[in-house]
């Protein structure tokens, strides 16, 4: 199956599973209250950057290397039992080893039992099933991979709709349903993946050190990602609690939407890359490069430009008055995931590049420099070291500056590198365009209705207009997604030409 394909397979995929996980995180952070879901949130969020520490890199390399080819079931077991040793290792620390002031302190009051539950689910969802993912996606499984993410995203939604029913909605609860359902994907796609093995023999002595050579610049920055991914949400549980939070991770979570085509294509990418990378395709790789980067920057500034004027709306429908103080960070987050898709892009092509040491190196700068502006701006004016004390504010204004800044600096070095022409003119030109189109949008619309219709009605009106404007913008300005005016038309002319088939 084509790239273009497998990629718009994965797209449909995403955006299902978004719509759906949309839909049942808006009700776990209703059913839970900013208090119960700041802390679920602060769980998730630094047993998440625990991850990194425990898996110093040996996942990007275990996905490259089976990306390349096909690799021996000797090959998959020792990465298993990798896996399975750092999952054990972690439940004994913090079951048994970890004093109780430890875990009180490093988790903010929290009981054991509690964080033992969610690191299970965690590392489950976060290491287990990307390990399953990567395996399908690295011999071009995509249709077969998304279906069970979707039927995981039904299944978690089903569930949660349940536990709210009856108004038994716990953090334990959906901890606990994530572990039942990651179990029985995993048990699925192990029978449904027809998974080829060759039957090279593997020396233990020699994938050591293939994993070594790639791992060992990805483990003083694992354990950098670690500190970086705990200390800002530790921080603002710390200085400004729960319900600071959950603003925070709310309108993370909204932000996401503008990451569902990154998402979709990334492990493609990687596959590509790396398959092309092998073969001394240079052509193909700079080609897939730019206009990857191109287009994903501009489906998260479509997406953004278009949400940020209706961040109040948004949260007073879905999640009610007690959320409302975080509509001034929720709009700020939606302008993270912009940029996130370029960093996202541009770790991938490092990584499957095997540039592994020049994107340690990067990250660590970031990452360090990351530590102190965050400090600066959520510690209280009375701490020890004063700072700014903007709490979810701060966070998300750090979050948007630091990725602008980080990530264009890694274009820059990747495009020297590979002697590919650097240029940062669309990203500025389409974030303005698009801004005043949004903006533009939003004010017609309570315009023409006079403010009187339902949220519904005057944000479709308003996105129909949006839409059309786009559609002539890139129509016009087709460079925006990396494409020349022949290309463009190309692609509506066959875009046209399917619809007519598909009315016919």
């Amino acid at each position: 199956m084509s790239v273009i394909k497998r990629s718009a397979i994965s797209l449909a995929a995403n955006v299902t599973k978004a719509i759906i996980s949309f839909a049942t995180g808006i009700l776990i952070a209703r059913g839970l209250g900013p208090e119960e879901y700041g802390v679920f949130s602060f769980l998730l969020a630094s047993l998440t950057a625990l991850r990194y520490l425990l898996d110093m890199g040996t996942s990007n390399a275990f996905f490259s290397f089976i990306s390349k080819k096909n690799r021996s079931r000797s090959f998959f077991y020792y990465y298993f039992s990798w896996v399975f040793t750092q999952f054990i290792i972690s439940i004994l620390f913090i079951a048994f080893i970890a004093p109780d002031d430890w875990v009180q302190r490093i988790w903010e009051g929290e009981s054991r039992e509690r964080v033992i539950i969610a690191f299970v689910a965690v590392f489950l969802q976060h290491q287990v099933w990307n390990m399953v993912g990567q395996i399908g996606e690295s011999q071009r499984f995509t249709v077969r991979v998304q279906v069970i993410n979707i039927a995981i995203s039904i299944m978690h939604l089903i569930m949660v709709i349940c536990l709210f029913w009856l108004d038994v909605i716990t953090v334990e609860f959906i901890y606990y349903i994530i572990i039942i359902e990651i179990l029985v994907a995993t048990v699925v796609a192990k029978l449904t993946l027809p998974i080829e093995y060759t039957h090279e023999q593997v020396e233990p002595k020699t994938l050591f050190n293939e994993y070594w050579v790639y791992c060992l610049p990805l483990i003083p920055f694992g354990f950098l990602a670690m500190i970086m991914g705990f200390f800002d949400v530790w921080l603002l549980q710390h200085y400004g609690g729960a319900v600071e939070q959950a603003y925070y991770s709310v309108a993370k979570q909204f932000s996401s939407i503008s990451l569902i085509a990154t998402s979709s294509i990334l492990r493609i990418l990687w596959k590509e890359i790396a398959e092309a990378n092998e073969q001394g395709n240079s052509d193909r790789m700079q080609s897939l490069y730019e206009k990857t980067n191109h287009i994903l920057f501009m489906f998260g500034v479509v997406i953004s430009c278009f949400l940020i004027p209706w961040t109040n709306e948004i949260i007073l429908f879905t999640l009610g008055d007690s959320y409302s103080s975080g509509a001034f960070v929720m709009g700020l987050m939606f302008l993270y995931p912009i940029h996130q898709s370029l960093g996202q892009v541009n770790a991938t092509m490092f990584l499957a590049l095997e540039l592994t040491r020049p994107y340690v190196v990067i990250s660590m700068f970031s990452g360090i420099f990351s530590l102190l502006v965050v400090y600066f701006l959520l510690a209280p004016n009375d701490a020890a070291v004063p700072g700014l004390g903007l709490a979810s504010i701060g966070l998300a204004f750090k979050m948007v500056v630091i990725q602008f800044v980080s990530v264009n600096f890694a274009i820059w070095w990747l495009s020297q590198h590979q002697g590919w022409k650097f240029s940062m003119v669309y990203q500025f030109i389409s974030l303005g365009l698009f801004l005043l189109i949004g903006f533009g949008a939003y004010h017609a619309a309570y315009l023409l209705t006079g403010g009187e219709m339902p949220f519904l009605f005057t944000a479709t009106l308003s996105g129909v207009m949006y839409m059309l404007l786009t559609g002539t913008a890139f129509y016009s300005m087709p460079w925006l997604l990396g494409m020349g005016h022949d290309e463009m038309k190309d692609y509506v002319r066959k875009f046209i030409n399917k619809t007519i088939n598909i009315v016919k």
